[in-house]
């Protein structure tokens, strides 16, 4: 119990969820990618998550996938945990992935729950996943469209893969998600948001226990760190000011993506905002609305760095 409770309180807090940055030829920016990762640490993050549906993953080959492992655990060099995406679309990549991850030294990864899949299949699947990667895995519980796993999934696979400790929950109505697989696992099971981060206050009252945005480190850590210590009002009026925010990025996933990319373009991080297909670039309303918000952040973020 203590080595889990360890686990569990090791990754409290914000865990952003990196973006590729690509060049103007649609190449695998490494000098980017590394000015994001001394960001995320810079910034007091917790951890951070590489490779994933805000990395743009599906676009991604397998040995793009490679080098983003390799990339970034040597550059990261222990400095923060670092969780590794093995999600693929086949399992034989999926297994080879977190293969790799653990041949890096990662001591995390994260993969997608293959979609149709359930029950004794499902276990399988994760159990080869587990077998192949490093000492923990996390799964990402991601539906646009319904509530993802049933909770007697969840818990098929809690108590038979001694490694799954963690479960990153993104479904429509997670609220209630969290609370019944927090008391099912007996407080045992690492839980995060990323999507769902509209509901970020009312997650960490139910005793959530990280949250996986992307952007906006210096905000989120701020409203962690004010709910900590039990500052919640000024928490929760700090979370208003970046709603306005968040409603324009939350309409898609796409437009969350290349909203990111340009602010940290404009934050110096990026070189260039490109992202691959079948993201598309803004149109002219889109792009004054985004800077309009851009230009929010960047003073909120600045008058925190002051505060």
């Amino acid at each position: 119990m203590d080595k889990e409770k360890k686990l569990i309180d090791g990754l409290r807090g914000i865990i952003p969820s990196l973006h590729t940055p690509f060049c103007n030829q649609n190449k695998i920016d490494i000098p980017s990618l590394k000015n994001l990762i001394d960001h995320t640490i810079s910034t007091g993050c917790s951890g951070m998550l590489v490779g994933a549906v805000a990395g743009e993953n599906s676009s991604l080959s397998f040995e793009e996938k490679k080098m983003i492992i390799d990339e970034c655990s040597s550059y990261n060099k222990n400095r923060i945990p670092i969780i590794i995406s093995c999600s693929a679309k086949n399992q034989k990549d999926r297994v080879a992935l977190a293969k790799s991850a653990k041949e890096a030294g990662a001591d995390w990864i994260l993969c997608q729950t293959p979609e149709n899949v359930s029950g004794s299949e499902l276990l399988q699947c994760f159990n080869e996943i587990a077998e192949a990667g490093p000492h923990n895995l996390m799964i990402q519980d991601l539906s646009w469209t319904d509530n993802g796993m049933s909770d007697e999934d969840i818990m098929l696979l809690f108590e038979n893969i001694n490694k799954f400790r963690a479960l990153k929950i993104e479904v429509l109505n997670s609220g209630p998600k969290y609370s019944r697989i927090l008391e099912a696992a007996n407080h045992q099971l690492h839980l995060s948001g990323g999507w769902a981060i509209m509901g970020m206050i009312e997650a960490l009252n139910r005793g959530v226990h990280a949250f996986i945005p992307s952007t906006m480190e210096i905000i989120y850590n701020k409203i962690y760190k004010l709910f900590t210590e039990n500052k919640i009002e000024a928490s929760r009026q700090l979370f208003y000011q970046i709603l306005p925010i968040l409603s324009f990025t939350h309409q898609h996933i796409d437009i969350a993506i290349k909203f990111s990319k340009l602010l940290r373009v404009q934050e110096g991080i990026f070189d260039t905002s490109t992202c691959r297909p079948p993201i598309k670039n803004f149109d002219s309303f889109q792009h004054e609305e985004a800077f309009m918000h851009i230009n929010q952040v960047k003073t909120l973020q600045d008058s925190l760095s002051l505060s």
